[in-house]
């Protein structure tokens, strides 16, 4: 791997912001591969206040702080990088000052102004970004802001992703990463120019947004004052990673192959494949599949499925009816004598989006009026085996799409552990499933951060670091 640095030691941190969890991981890189240990690991939530859904952006940025300050207690931190989720955001006045927390995407705003377009308006703004319209895209959001919030918009001189809050209120510094830019659907993935049409639609200039981010580069140093807060006496550069997690799963897939298929199972189930660019025709259109600017100026071609949110929705209900703070392998051991004959359905369906009860909407779909209701078991079961579908449609759609074939398929993320899921996947497909349950998103963000330290490494050279550093394990179709 051209120069050896195995003598060398680097701390690099990655903040790692989730749906459902905020955890902050410390990552050694020895010269050879990284090896993470979680320094903290805390519940994020939504908050509901009068008739919307917000993200709680001040404790996270408190959590998040305090993952650095015990993280430094551990170590001397070389360098940090932020990876969330993508498309929420908040906005900035003209002095810098927050004009609102974060809404949430699951929100009917989007919704509400996606609805009003036709399919020609929806098929432009698809070849405009190659991004596909979607209720959750940062958008139609602010377009619904437009309706319903017109005082906060009219305020806002800049607006940050989620991920580029954070970079803010560590380091001062404006600036937007393209990955998540990019689920904005206001960015074309092919020009990476800011498209003044959608701009416009939404109600704002192109100069809302700051300088665009470039991967491997420091953004900004830890501000002082937070430095002296956190007992740290010294300076920490902000690099700009991937930062919107799927970026940073894809990142760190444990494959030296230049293109390859994936599932990034969290939350969300993020189906898609690596490409050399973005591929923008009718047949990515029809299929439902989207451009995001990936890690390093690769795309990602993929789907945005509902993922283990379902799953997660299940076992509170169970929890909340039984009393029982059940694991996560007791819970999945409840579905497997029924994984041959539990019934299915299409769990991309808008009724399973965010159901006040994701129990009683799946008994009422897969058996909609029977006296008999379905056992935990068999609900389960049913969600299991219809995740896994859902993954094979949409794999076998991006093979037609690219014209490529492939030998496998690579699934990261907590989704990986669910053997159930991804076996029915692999027996769907009929290929060769190779899952990573290791922390791949922190990975890929500690992996990026190490072109800020040694620029000279190739994009092939960071692979092959990830490579060493993961473990995986293999599922083969049941027929073979």
């Amino acid at each position: 791997m051209g120069e050896n640095h195995m003598d060398e030691t680097l701390n690099l941190l990655a903040f790692d912001v989730g749906n459902s969890t905020v955890r902050v991981l410390l990552c050694r890189y020895d010269g050879h591969s990284v090896k993470s240990e979680t320094i903290l690991s805390e519940p994020n939530e939504t908050v509901k206040v009068g008739e919307y859904f917000y993200w709680d952006m001040l404790r996270i940025f408190s959590v998040l702080k305090r993952g650095l300050r015990e993280a430094s207690r551990k170590a001397r931190i070389d360098s940090i990088g932020v990876c969330t989720w993508g498309i929420d955001f908040m906005l900035l006045d003209d002095r810098g000052n927050i004009l609102s927390n974060a809404l949430c995407y699951r929100n009917a705003l989007g919704a509400e102004q996606l609805a009003k377009l036709d399919d020609a308006q929806r098929r432009e703004m698809f070849y405009r970004t190659g991004i596909l319209c979607d209720k959750i895209n940062t958008v139609y959001m602010l377009r619904g802001m437009q309706e319903h919030m017109p005082s906060i918009l009219a305020a806002a001189k800049k607006i940050l992703l989620v991920p580029d809050v954070f970079v803010y209120m560590f380091t001062g510094c404006l600036c937007n990463e393209p990955c998540e830019l990019s689920t904005t659907q206001m960015l074309n993935v092919q020009t990476m120019r800011l498209s003044e049409e959608q701009c416009a639609y939404c109600g704002v200039t192109s100069d809302i947004f700051s300088e665009i981010g470039t991967h491997g580069k420091a953004v900004g140093n830890v501000k002082r004052e937070i430095l002296e807060e956190l007992g740290i006496g010294y300076d920490i550069p902000f690099v700009c990673v991937p930062s919107h997690d799927t970026a940073c799963a894809v990142m760190a897939i444990p494959s030296l192959e230049e293109e390859y298929l994936f599932v990034s199972a969290g939350t969300w189930a993020l189906i898609g494949a690596q490409c050399p660019q973005a591929i923008v025709n009718d047949e990515v259109l029809h299929a439902e599949l989207t451009n995001e600017y990936g890690a390093f100026g690769r795309t990602t071609l993929l789907r945005n499925s509902i993922g283990m949110f379902i799953t997660q929705k299940l076992k509170a209900e169970y929890e909340l009816e039984t009393n029982w703070k059940i694991s996560w392998d007791d819970f999945t051991a409840l579905a497997q004598p029924y994984m041959a004959s539990a019934p299915t359905f299409d769990v991309n369906d808008p009724r399973f989006f965010n159901p006040p009860f994701m129990a009683r909407e799946i008994q009422n779909t897969v058996r909609p009026g029977a006296a008999d209701g379905l056992c935990w078991g068999e609900i389960l079961a049913s969600a299991y085996l219809s995740l896994g579908d859902s993954y094979a449609k949409n794999l076998a759609q991006l093979r037609r799409c690219t014209g490529r074939s492939y030998d496998r398929v690579y699934i990261v993320g907590g989704g990986a552990r669910n053997t159930l899921i991804n076996q029915r996947c692999a027996d769907r497909l009929g290929m060769e499933v190779v899952t990573c349950d290791m922390e791949c998103s922190s990975v890929g963000n500690a992996v990026s951060q190490l072109a800020y330290f040694h620029p000279e490494y190739s994009y092939e050279q960071l692979r092959e670091i990830i490579v060493r550093s993961l473990e995986v394990r293999i599922l083969r179709p049941s027929s073979q």
